[in-house]
Order: C-alpha cells, then structure tokens, then sequence
C-alpha cells in the first residue's frame, strides 16, 4: 500500500519484500528478485517448479534475509507475485513461500 504521495508506509518497510513473477512463455518457471534501495542494485534467482527450484529459492530468501534484514523492523520476507494467476504445483516451492520451516531442515 503506497501513501498518495508515493511515500511508503510503515507498513510496508516493516518486512523484506520479494517479488516472484512468470516468465513469459515458459511453463513452471519464475524470477524472484529483491530490489535493494540502498545498494540501487535487483538481485535475483530463476527457478524452476520443482525441488530444485525450491531450494534455490530458500537458499535466496535466506541470503537476502541475512544481508539486508538490519534495514527493516522486521526479518519477516514477503513474497509479492506479480501474477495473480500464478500456481505453483511443488510441494517443496509451496512450502517456501508459506515459509515452512522444516522445508531444509
């Protein structure tokens, strides 16, 4: 939720926020990527759906978690999907974006 000046909210600083999106004509793959203000840098990690998709995208929260989780009140990730139709069909990338625990342990 942007304020009507375009100043972010409390709210929306509060927890990391990492975009997932489709890529375009390929079936079961995606882009999550994190914008960093402070470093005026996007990184990013291609996954697929599937197990291997899904630890990357583990291992990527956790590293964005870890790097720039000081700059917000929280270390909580939000995952935002640029897609509302997006689905994904592996257990194991569910469970990351639910944030299960257990996914790696």
């Amino acid at each position: 939720m942007m304020s009507f000046k375009g100043v972010r909210t409390m709210e929306e600083v509060r927890n990391i926020k990492i975009i997932i999106k489709s890529v375009e004509n390929r079936k079961g793959e995606h882009i999550a990527y994190y914008k960093s203000e402070l470093m005026q840098a996007t990184f990013s990690v291609y996954i697929n759906d599937n197990i291997f998709g899904a630890l990357a995208l583990y291992r990527f929260t956790e590293m964005i978690r870890v790097s720039f989780g000081k700059n917000y009140k929280t270390d909580r990730v939000d995952f935002v999907f640029s897609d509302d139709l997006m689905r994904f069909e592996n257990k194991a990338v569910l469970d990351v974006v639910a944030e299960v625990k257990a996914f790696c342990a």
